[in-house]
């Protein structure tokens, strides 16, 4: 199975009448989403993501039909009788995965300097061994971290599950409650680390990428 990957990015505002023509493209509730952002970035995100999603549906051969967006009870989005997919954002990248019916989690994160002790309490002492003893323990905290995040957003539950349950020091494999889930790195990003989740297979899904710079 192929999946495809959506990926922009921005590092400047857009100017205000691109800004504004791309918004006329959501429907008036998905606008209100956008604009309820106060930072330039975080509205920049919620727009280019929901871009990249609209994208991904027409290359499938989706009629993207926002009516038909739903919302579990942990407020992930799907759409019923569509491709799964996902999306993720962080620095000035935006992201989104999609193809096929298995769920589908992604989680990008730059991988800018921070107090990573803080975080402690979310990893095993395997993965916390692993980290401390690695060539650069930040790199190898966000790659745990982006890991642990999409098979979180692929299982659906988030927060519901505790990050410190799911112990990947051994293996990228997990089972939770019966269901048993893969992450795998993706090391295409300069600067950021990135990783997608979705059912165990073997062989995994292949990836494709798609850099889009225009809209």
């Amino acid at each position: 199975m192929n999946l495809d990957l959506y990926a922009t990015e921005y590092r400047t505002p857009l100017p205000d009448s691109t800004f504004h023509d791309l918004l006329t493209r959501l429907p008036a509730h998905l606008q209100q989403k956008v604009t309820r952002f106060r930072r330039w970035e975080d509205q920049h995100a919620a727009l280019l993501g929901k871009l990249l999603l609209r994208l991904a549906l027409q290359n499938a051969g989706y009629e993207p039909d926002w009516s038909r967006l739903r919302y579990t009870p942990e407020q992930k989005p799907f759409l019923p009788e569509g491709p799964a997919f996902n999306l993720s954002h962080s620095g000035n990248r935006v992201i989104c995965i999609a193809g096929g019916q298995a769920p589908l989690g992604i989680d990008i994160e730059s991988l800018s300097p921070l107090p990573f002790d803080d975080f402690r309490p979310q990893f095993t002492e395997n993965e916390w061994t692993a980290i401390r003893h690695a060539p650069s323990p930040l790199h190898a905290f966000y790659r745990f971290w982006t890991a642990k995040e999409s098979i979180l957003k692929a299982d659906g539950r988030g927060l519901g599950i505790p990050l410190q349950s799911i112990d990947l020091s051994a293996s990228m494999i997990v089972a939770l409650a019966g269901t048993t889930w893969a992450a795998h790195e993706l090391p295409l990003f300069d600067d950021y680390a990135c990783a997608w989740c979705t059912l165990h297979s073997d062989p995994p899904p292949t990836i494709t990428l798609h850099e889009i710079t225009h809209f």
